[in-house]
């Protein structure tokens, strides 16, 4: 596929977004017409713009929908450089897995709250997040105000848009050591940035009107932040009103380049990245058997490069495929990771549970190896089962450092060259030149 003749027109978003706004067109007597109204030309009802026309209800939460599922795919696909899930196979884009201070922050496309203008194979996780982030705010602020009529923030679309901001704060947070949200200072650590997704997660899990879905999966990100912020218990308490089966993801399809699934494309699709060492030739414990959870796939097409071979995960197939976002097995593991201290048993039920339902029918027992062997199997088994879904990879290895003192970041690339120990990225020299206030 030749990069250069991609079709990146916005016209191209996901599931096809159609602006058909109907105009009303006042129908009066000329005789009674000032000349200046005749002259005054009605907005195109098929052009979308802030102020003249803005997007009715309907093309609004289609609009955030797609913007979070943009920014997801890929944010997976760059976080997963940084945290060891995925590598390039040349000499592009892999300075993220080189764990560099890097400024640059992929601004292709826009600033923070602003457009991104095309969707091609360098579309940049920063733009994305933060066009995601500031999409959903803007819809939640028209609600606020009264623009849709019975609409306020118990309303099912508050509460989704509630959760769409979580979630997205969330990743940038995940991603970047500090942050900056809608165009203005102050900057936001880390931590900061998942308390504040922890409020609009609690807005979207409160609003009366919540959808079931939306409902359980702000319950699910009540859950992940309290544990990233710490909160073990809470976290659990959260994670146990989740049911097992219980998935929420972003979509995409392969009508369009611009809505294709950007982690099947950098790896199935276009050969320049592939599923990192870390993850291939796994076998279930020491049995020799290859995990059913990491199979791979090697060279589907050829590689763009040549220090590596491209391996891509089974588990995603088809440009077309979902990524989860969050679902009951991230749930589980969580309420396992909160029973280590008072319930190790606990613990190693869920680890057995998850893997009989994987496909793992061999039953995981420790030996009494040492005080953290439940952990650190816990640690293992939850990277395999969520590699690509409910992605979690960095932040957790940013929570385990913090939590444990235990550094499990990769320390080689495949292009042999000298690896960082950066396990977050700075804040963009362009948001800190372009936003008044930011030193």
């Amino acid at each position: 596929m030749d990069e250069k003749n991609i079709d990146r027109r916005r016209l191209g978003r996901s599931q096809a977004i159609i602006w058909i706004l109907g105009v009303s067109v006042a129908v009066g007597s000329i005789g009674i017409t000032g000349c200046d109204d005749l002259l005054t030309v009605d907005p195109d009802p098929h052009f979308v713009d802030a102020t003249q026309n803005p997007p009715l209800l309907q093309e609004t939460m289609v609009g955030t929908k797609v913007d979070m599922d943009y920014a997801y795919d890929v944010w997976v696909y760059q976080s997963n450089q940084l945290g060891g899930g995925i590598v390039a196979v040349g000499n592009l884009r892999f300075a993220l897995s080189q764990r560099n201070v890097n400024e640059g922050g992929g601004q292709a496309g826009g600033l923070t709250g602003g457009e991104r203008d095309s969707r091609g194979p360098e579309v940049a996780y920063y733009a994305y997040l933060q066009q995601s982030i500031a999409s959903a705010e803007r819809a939640r602020e028209r609600i606020l105000s009264g623009e849709f009529e019975g609409l306020d923030a118990n309303s099912a679309e508050y509460a989704r848009l509630s959760l769409y901001r979580g979630f997205e704060i969330v990743w940038l947070s995940d991603l970047y050591c500090e942050l900056v949200l809608d165009a203005r200072p102050p900057r936001y650590s880390s931590l900061e940035g998942y308390q504040i997704a922890l409020e609009h997660f609690q807005a979207a899990a409160s609003a009366s009107s919540a959808e079931e879905e939306i409902r359980l999966a702000a319950l699910a990100g009540l859950a992940r932040v309290n544990r990233l912020l710490g909160n073990d218990a809470q976290a659990a308490t959260f994670a146990e009103q989740v049911p097992d089966d219980f998935e929420f993801v972003s979509t995409y399809s392969t009508n369009t380049f611009e809505q294709t699934n950007r982690i099947w494309f950098r790896t199935w699709g276009f050969g320049e990245h592939s599923v990192s060492s870390a993850f291939r030739d796994l076998t279930v414990d020491d049995t020799g058997i290859p995990d059913p959870r990491t199979l791979l796939v090697k060279n589907p097409v050829p590689p763009r490069g040549e220090f590596d071979d491209v391996y891509a995960a089974v588990k995603m197939p088809s440009g077309s495929d979902p990524v989860v976002i969050t679902n009951g097995t991230e749930m589980r593991y969580i309420i396992a990771e909160a029973s280590l201290a008072s319930d190790p048993d606990r613990t190693v039920e869920i680890i057995n549970e998850i893997r009989a339902e994987r496909g793992v029918d061999i039953v995981w027992q420790p030996a009494g190896t040492g005080p953290n062997e439940i952990r650190d199997k816990l640690i293992d088994e939850k990277q395999r089962t969520l590699l690509f879904e409910a992605e979690v990879l960095l932040g957790d290895k940013r929570l385990y450092l913090r939590k444990y003192n235990l550094d499990l970041f990769h320390t080689e690339i495949p292009q042999g060259f000298p690896v960082g120990d950066i396990t977050c990225q700075v804040l963009p020299r362009r948001e800190i030149d372009n936003i008044e206030g930011l030193s």
